[in-house]
């Protein structure tokens, strides 16, 4: 498993750049055909550390040449792209993936999520982080608490930006942390809880971190995750809906994802705690039924389809609340809870979760 450079400056991916292109321009010169040699990154590419409960990318490569008509659009969107970052770098200037996009929609097939591609490509072609490449995208999470911060001139507790808390700079890897008063980190996969969490004033009582990723998380929120457990030692628990997306979610935090496997180490927190709402807890919690949700076919084949992850089929835990979730056919958002009051998330469920270390 090759290392993943996780920082580099301006300077430092100016040189790495000409190096890549200096080597293009010797295989023209010698008449060869000039290629990229790129790491796999698909579900067929990935290797499971049991030990560390981390998903790295696999051995496995594909060849993107420039005399070989199924590639050559392929090999000209990486050079392009790469001349894009290498100018942007020169001046010591950030680009977004948009920005990126827009410099030529008609190559990229008037499709962003092709030009997306091509960065995570050449990121892992040069063994690099995606903010190695000073690529950033929109800030999306959302962290509040005892935290202070320095960015640029500016310091700041995210306890006192209002009750929206502090908007995750996607520039998160020069973000100084200058004190931490929390015990711990509780995620929140959508700011819908968060909101009840931070009305309730939970993070003060209970001296912890709220963060969300408003979902499938970005880079930036995963990254704050991972540096506050390594350099604070705080311990993540994380609490999603009781769905197959939730679990997905946890497990994206937790052991890193299929498509950035090459970025786990970076972006991963192993010791990371499920804390709910778990497929046994609604009736543990008496979830009425009638605030229950049934399955649906896309929800029964991600369930299944996980099941078959050797970070899950290896995790009696985890594949014990899967396979509950499947022979029942239910699902429940965090919000079904309010059933038995809007304060019994806050009060009562999260509470005696922690307090019984009631997590997978």
């Amino acid at each position: 498993m090759k290392k993943i450079k996780e920082k580099m400056d301006a300077r430092e991916l100016v040189r790495e750049l000409k190096r890549v292109a200096k080597g293009i321009a010797r295989d023209i010169r010698s008449r060869k055909n000039p290629a990229f040699n790129v790491p796999t990154r698909g579900a067929d590419n990935f290797i499971y550390d049991e030990k560390k409960d981390l998903i790295y990318i696999g051995e496995s490569m594909s060849q993107r040449s420039f005399h070989n008509t199924g590639t050559v659009t392929a090999f000209t969107q990486m050079l392009y792209v790469m001349s894009i970052l290498y100018e942007s770098a020169e001046r010591e200037k950030h680009l977004t993936k948009r920005e990126i996009y827009y410099q030529d929609p008609e190559l990229f097939n008037k499709d962003q999520k092709t030009s997306d591609n091509i960065i995570e490509d050449i990121a892992v072609t040069l063994g690099v982080t995606r903010p190695c490449l000073r690529v950033v995208a929109s800030a999306k999470g959302v962290c509040i608490g005892d935290l202070t911060l320095r960015e640029g001139n500016d310091t700041f507790n995210c306890n006192s930006l209002g009750r929206g808390g502090w908007s995750i700079s996607p520039f998160i890897d020069e973000v100084e942390i200058i004190d931490c008063g929390a015990d711990y980190i509780l995620v929140v996969e959508k700011d819908a809880a968060l909101i009840r969490l931070i009305e309730e004033d939970f993070h003060k009582k209970n001296k912890c971190l709220l963060i969300t990723g408003k979902g499938q998380p970005d880079i930036a929120t995963r990254r704050l995750i991972r540096r506050l457990n390594k350099e604070e030692k705080l311990p993540v628990y994380v609490l999603t809906d009781s769905d197959s997306y939730g679990m997905q979610i946890c497990s994206s935090y937790k052991r890193g994802s299929i498509s950035l496997s090459f970025e786990s180490a970076y972006l991963a927190v192993p010791s990371a705690k499920l804390l709910g709402l778990l497929p046994s807890d609604l009736d543990k919690f008496n979830v009425p039924k009638a605030a229950r949700l049934k399955m649906t076919e896309w929800d029964l084949k991600k369930a299944q389809k996980m099941l078959e992850y050797p970070w899950i089929k290896n995790n009696k835990k985890w594949r014990k609340e899967l396979q509950l979730m499947i022979s029942r056919g239910e699902k429940a958002e965090l919000q079904a809870l309010a059933k038995h009051g809007i304060t019994f998330m806050t009060d009562v469920y999260l509470p005696q979760k922690l307090e019984s270390k009631d997590w997978i």
